[in-house]
């Protein structure tokens, strides 16, 4: 399993950033496919670069401690399931991702064997199981009272986006409809693995594993998508008409519950993501006065931005 390099957590992971590296493109057709309109505005993908990046070297350094701990230097896929250990759902939603690429790089295995009239490796597909095993019995070990392994549960946060997705692909024509297919699809590795670990900082002399690069990759990607989530929640409480019991039917609210794809039809021009809705929407994530326990947890007397939005 091939290794991708990452500087220790003694490294400076907040005072460096590789300026000939940069996902702005990526991050703008991501903003698009999770529901910005079709031109998303390069000062609101810079800001939520930034954001993304500052996340994911906090994660790696957690991963890193994690991997410390049971006395390795190569950073696994363990390490960062670990840090989803308290969130079930989020937790849930990396397995569901995890098995689908690997179902999705079964089928393209298949493919090429059907092309090539080659007999496949015994070999391989053994690895390929016993790897998967292993994680999924470090899952086990995790799910003390059976909460992670139950798949019964329903994950909102993803239903209401699909809703969303639904509503946007219903408004467009053939070529805007390839260009948001293509939008959705766009990720932060796929084939340019090695540019995003010379993204989080090159030169690091700690290893991740080809399994655990796909895992913060993920990371990378659920974070916009939580980030474009909460800002959207920022606009529709800009939009209230406040004193008004039914301004919530004035406004364009979907209720996935009664959903009705034909009375989206005609829908306004969608304004593009604002960077200010973006800093309202992680300052009211970040925010200590919205925990459960508001300014007495525990948290927001230690060090700013320790929660992360991927996990």
């Amino acid at each position: 399993m091939s290794d991708t390099s990452i500087p220790k957590p003694s490294t400076n992971f907040h005072g460096f950033k590789n300026e000939s590296v940069n996902y702005l493109c990526e991050i703008q057709q991501m903003m698009h496919g999770f529901g910005d309109c079709s031109e998303p505005l390069i000062e609101s993908a810079r800001l939520i670069e930034d954001i993304v990046l500052r996340q994911m070297r906090s994660i790696v350094k957690d991963a890193c401690e994690v991997a410390k701990r049971r006395g390795s230097n190569t950073v696994n896929a363990e390490d960062f399931i670990f840090l989803l250990r308290k969130d079930a759902t989020k937790l849930k939603r990396l397995i569901k991702y995890l098995d689908l690429k690997e179902f999705k790089s079964s089928i393209y295995k298949v493919t090429n064997l059907e092309t090539t009239d080659k007999l496949p490796d015994i070999k391989q597909i053994e690895e390929v199981k016993k790897s998967k095993k292993l994680w999924e019995t470090f899952l086990e070990t995790l799910d003390t009272t059976g909460e992670l392994c139950n798949k019964s549960s329903v994950d909102q946060v993803k239903y209401n986006r699909c809703v969303r997705a639904e509503i946007m692909s219903k408004n467009l024509d053939e070529a805007r409809y390839i260009d948001y297919s293509k939008a959705r699809n766009v990720s932060f590795v796929n084939r340019h693995r090695h540019k995003f670990s010379d993204w989080i900082i090159p030169n690091g002399d700690v290893s991740i594993s080809k399994q655990g690069l796909v895992i913060l990759s993920y990371f990378a990607y659920e974070t916009v998508a939580q980030i474009v989530d909460l800002a959207f929640l920022v606009r529709q409480d800009q939009n209230k008409i406040y004193g008004d019991a039914l301004d919530r039917l004035k406004i364009s609210y979907c209720n996935p519950q009664t959903l009705r794809t034909n009375a989206q039809s005609k829908s306004s021009i969608m304004r593009p993501i604002s960077p200010s809705e973006i800093n309202e929407a992680v300052r009211r994530f970040w925010s200590s006065q919205l925990d459960v326990t508001g300014p007495f947890h525990r948290w927001c007397f230690g060090k700013r931005h320790l929660k992360f939005l991927a996990c």
